[in-house]
């Protein structure tokens, strides 16, 4: 398989069972989809492979786990420091997902942090400090409806 190559429907069936349940087993899928075991193996380490399977990890609640601030932060930038700010801030631990984007801002990003202090401390010593940011605006979310992930079904 190229990496260009679309899914097909098996990979689709593969990916929406180990999405509902990452701990799913081989036996398991190929049980599920009435295929061989070897197939649904195969089938996996191509798309670890071809990196449309990042990793394999646990969704985690923020709210639960003791963090209580979910914010997003849309980022304005100088045009010829967007691409080095972004690697900066995507190397920032409480940086969950950052993206250069097209519209109203430059970079957009969703940051998880323990408290309203810990933001603070994040937007005036962390992105305070990295060059070419010329404006940011932060969003924090009150409450959350749907955690979700990338669906390909």
């Amino acid at each position: 398989m190229r990496e260009n190559e679309h899914l097909n429907e098996l990979d689709r069936m593969i990916l929406y069972i180990l999405q509902e349940d990452g701990r799913a087993s081989y036996s398991e899928i190929a049980r599920r989809l009435r295929i061989p075991e070897s197939t649904v193996r195969l089938r996996v380490k191509k798309l670890l492979e071809r990196g449309i399977i990042r990793k394999f990890a646990a969704l985690i609640n923020p709210f639960k786990a003791g963090y209580n601030i979910v914010a997003f932060i849309a980022v304005d930038i100088e045009p010829n420091k967007i691409k080095q700010a972004a690697e900066e801030l995507s190397k920032l631990p409480e940086v969950d997902v950052l993206g250069i984007a097209t519209g109203a801002h430059d970079i957009l990003m969703q940051v998880t942090v323990k408290d309203l202090q810990e933001l603070e401390s994040f937007l005036i010593e962390k992105l305070g400090k990295i060059e070419g940011i010329r404006s940011t605006e932060t969003s924090i979310l009150t409450s959350v409806r749907k955690w979700g992930y990338a669906r390909v079904f």
